[in-house]
């Protein structure tokens, strides 16, 4: 009853023959990814919209910090078939202070499905995680060596101290501060606290001109000790 024709479609759309016998026969349009909503920190630069449609269809409401080519913004699909089309999506780094959102609309038959997008304005930082609005990570007073660990999007990411670098902490001898895109692991070493107020140091990541902070706070000894 079907039968699958490849063609070649702006984004490699896929046109597929749909059934056309009057009590088979079926009109869609629908939104395959995102499936819900996209979540981007802020310095990935790329993403999708996949739709699958018996209908003619465009796009529109494409925020200014995304960017689809003109030659995606629309298409026709001919009587009998259905297209499956992947748009690809490039998206600026995020440099303000707060996340953004967007719909994207998915207009076919007169209708309008909307695919959401929202932009974080972080980076991907997993340790330390994220809480209470800010990256920080812990250490004991005795502690000597730790790390942190996050994954970039872009190949221009550098990690370094934020103001003049403290004595007591130093990046672990042949680790990469710098690099490709990718996860990413970076340890440090610390002198052992031997006070007992507690000393902060601070590290800032960067990626596509974005910059988030990694406090690292050692405590103090305890009375006693």
């Amino acid at each position: 009853m079907k039968k699958f024709i490849g063609c070649s479609i702006v984004c490699a759309a896929l046109l597929l023959a749909a059934c056309d016998n009057k009590e088979n026969s079926y009109e869609f349009a629908q939104i395959v990814y995102p499936e819900g909503e996209s979540v981007l920190y802020a310095d990935e630069g790329l993403d999708t919209l996949k739709f699958a449609t018996t209908y003619d269809w465009t796009l529109s409401g494409v925020p200014g910090w995304m960017h689809i080519s003109p030659d995606s913004m629309a298409g026709t699909v001919p009587d009998g078939y259905y297209m499956v089309n992947r748009i690809l999506i490039s998206v600026d780094a995020n440099q303000t202070d707060t996340l953004r959102s967007a719909i994207i609309y998915f207009n076919a038959d007169g209708k309008s499905l909307g695919a959401y997008y929202t932009q974080l304005h972080y980076l991907n930082i997993s340790r330390p995680a994220r809480r209470n609005y800010r990256f920080e990570l812990q250490d004991t007073a005795r502690q000597v060596r730790d790390s942190v660990v996050f994954t970039t999007y872009s190949n221009d990411w550098t990690l370094a101290f934020q103001g003049e670098q403290p004595t007591w902490i130093a990046f672990e001898e042949g680790e990469a501060t710098s690099g490709r895109a990718g996860k990413h692991s970076v340890a440090y070493t610390l002198e052992p606290n031997t006070s007992t107020a507690e000393r902060t140091a601070v590290l800032r990541l960067t990626s596509r001109g974005v910059s988030s902070d990694i406090r690292i706070r050692q405590l103090g000894q305890k009375a006693g000790e």
